[in-house]
């Protein structure tokens, strides 16, 4: 159909043929249906996620479902909680690819307790939704740097959330401060989304502060953009028993479809438009009707905490600590 939206959003994105792309978390969610909009125009897309079994599953799902004429979609192995381990799944695709044109740091977690931390000593939400990315990205900045030279365009897509309004800033004391028996109480809900919001705003920080290197550098072909999205996706532990954890994903979930709410990061990812737009560590945000159908998405303002650059400088320079104090180097 002429008016589809759907179609109309495919092409806006333009033929991505030749180009290769990342998903962290790719396997479900809007991560699978960035995915499928790329591999649909013909991008090869690379969906990084740590479940190879579930995510080989998907991904046949998916392709069942999408045109012959498409590009490949492959699983790439990513534990996003290790330190390790994200910058291994980072050589290792260097190893497999000679460019890389796009990547979506889409994967994320939700409403963990604090009970326990990860392997490399920090808070599970901060470590998977920032950490993890920040060690898989800054390994392949290489090779991104090397494609956007080549090819004249490298795009970083950092998904945050509306959730990084609710942030109090970051405290590097309680990111690695376990509380045993925390999560037993529902009273222990507010400060988990409290935390949530704290890795948001991280994700916020952290593709600033990239943005603002590299074009110190002099790569200007590159770009980097948030992206909120709405989604009801999230790990959960029980918060005063099955009933308040069925609460909590409800008041979580989405009003959207997962192809609207997928729509931002990838139109940020892939459309032909903002090749000559002068688009560099913005925060986007969808525009909704008021039936919650997409209409578009645009540039927001930050909060003045989300604008702090010595906030996302100091996390920079964390996050590089971390690395090497991890991998020793």
């Amino acid at each position: 159909m002429v008016n589809d939206p759907e179609q109309a959003f495919l092409r806006s994105l333009g033929n991505l043929d030749g180009k290769v792309a990342i998903v962290t978390g790719g396997a479900a969610g809007l991560g699978l249906q960035t995915t499928k909009y790329l591999s649909q125009r013909n991008c090869t897309v690379y969906v990084a996620s740590r479940n190879r079994e579930r995510s080989l599953h998907n991904i046949a799902r998916a392709e069942e479902a999408l045109p012959k004429t498409r590009g490949p979609i492959k699983f790439h192995q990513l534990d996003l909680s290790s330190i390790k381990g994200a910058k291994w799944s980072a050589q290792e695709f260097m190893k497999l690819e000679n460019r890389l044109d796009i990547v979506v740091a889409n994967a994320g977690i939700s409403m963990l307790n604090l009970s326990e931390l990860s392997q490399d000593g920090y808070e599970m939400m901060f470590a998977i939704n920032h950490i993890g990315h920040f060690t898989f990205i800054t390994t392949l900045l290489g090779l991104i740097k090397q494609t956007s030279v080549t090819h004249g365009d490298g795009r970083i897509v950092v998904t945050s959330s509306i959730g990084y309004r609710f942030a109090t800033g970051l405290d590097y004391t309680s990111l690695t401060t376990a509380r045993p028996g925390d999560g037993d109480s529902v009273w222990d809900v507010k400060p988990a989304f409290v935390r949530y919001g704290n890795s948001k705003l991280a994700n916020i920080y952290f593709a600033n502060e990239l943005a603002k290197r590299l074009r110190e550098d002099g790569f200007k072909n590159n770009r980097y953009a948030n992206s909120e999205t709405r989604s009801g996706q999230g790990g959960f532990r029980a918060w005063g028993g099955a009933w308040a954890e069925s609460l909590i994903r409800l008041l979580m979930k989405p009003l959207n479809t997962v192809e609207d709410a997928s729509k931002t990061q990838t139109y940020l990812a892939a459309n032909v438009e903002l090749a000559q737009q002068n688009v560099h560590g913005q925060y986007w945000a969808p525009v909704w009707s008021w039936t919650q159908r997409y209409i578009r998405c645009q540039p927001e303002e930050l909060t003045n905490l989300g604008k702090d650059q010595e906030e996302q400088k100091k996390l920079w320079d964390f996050s590089e600590r971390a690395v090497q104090g991890s991998c020793g180097q």
